[in-house]
């Protein structure tokens, strides 16, 4: 590997930590406001404000033209695809504890990891496999999953993960058709098209007490987007997704700074298995080749 793909690809991770981090802080702003807004009220909104941002940029920096998507069935398939996963995921949660099917649902790396060598042609060695294996007993460790519950919660989770799996792959594919920007405006665009037609039936007015909490979950969630977009371009998704493993600390950070929950030592054992999981396969996979 060259120099300049190590640091491309060391460009990508830190885009992918950064995006994990500010995911989180999106979710504390939605989780703020009590319930008060549905699934498809929370992602259409951020969909929606995201493509009012990003559609005048992309227009002014790379004219009309740029408005009209190319590969438009992969851009279609990637939207849905992220669509299904967080509404699974939330369906999920009414079912089964948020625990549990939080744990299920980061099977998506590992997805992404499986399927990577089919649809994009990316190596995935023994190593890697076994460093996202660690990372993900990790992630059970620090939320101790006991699957007491319905168990169409828990096949509904595992198909969250299944459906944001897909997602990462598809930013791989769709990567170089077009600059970062505009592949995140196109996403954007396509899932708040999909979501309206359902929206009416969800939907409440905001209160004037949430104004400021959500123009904050629009603005993280806009940057976490732009900078998981980044990432995948920059690197290998068979890389880039393991590192996702790494927003249970996101989690774990907010929630004590929000809501005063902190982990207990067990769950602080899990995180540091988590990070080093994701700083094995930094160092590793980003280290010249001789």
């Amino acid at each position: 590997m060259t120099t300049l793909n190590n640091q491309k690809q060391l460009l990508g991770i830190f885009l992918m930590v950064l995006a994990v981090f500010l995911f989180p802080m999106k979710d504390a702003f939605a989780k703020m406001t009590g319930g008060y807004y549905s699934a498809i009220v929370i992602m259409w909104t951020q969909m929606a404000f995201t493509s009012l941002f990003y559609v005048p940029v992309i227009t002014v920096k790379y004219g009309p033209g740029i408005l009209r998507p190319p590969r438009l069935l992969l851009q279609i398939l990637r939207s849905i695809s992220l669509i299904s996963g967080i509404g699974m995921f939330y369906w999920a949660i009414s079912l089964v504890p948020l625990a549990e099917a939080t744990a299920i649902s980061f099977v998506a790396p590992l997805v992404t990891t499986a399927i990577s060598p089919f649809m994009l042609g990316e190596k995935v060695g023994l190593r890697r496999w076994l460093a996202v294996m660690v990372g993900f007993i990790g992630v059970l460790i620090v939320l101790r999953p006991e699957f007491g519950g319905d168990r169409l919660g828990y096949m509904i989770a595992f198909g969250a993960g299944l459906a944001i799996g897909f997602f990462y792959l598809f930013n791989r594919q769709l990567a170089d058709a077009a600059p970062p920007i505009a592949n995140l405006t196109y996403s954007s665009v396509i899932g708040a098209i999909l979501l309206t037609p359902l929206i009416f039936s969800v939907w409440v007015p905001p209160r004037p007490e949430d104004i400021y909490l959500i123009i904050g979950f629009v603005a993280f969630a806009a940057m976490g987007q732009t900078c998981l977009f980044n990432a995948f371009i920059y690197g290998e998704a068979s890389i880039i997704a393991p590192i996702g493993f790494s927003q249970i600390v996101g989690a774990t950070l907010f929630g004590y700074l929000f809501f005063g929950d902190f982990p207990d030592a067990v769950s602080i054992v899990g995180i540091l298995i988590v990070i080093a999981s994701g700083v094995y396969i930094a160092i590793r996979e980003t280290r010249p080749k001789e």
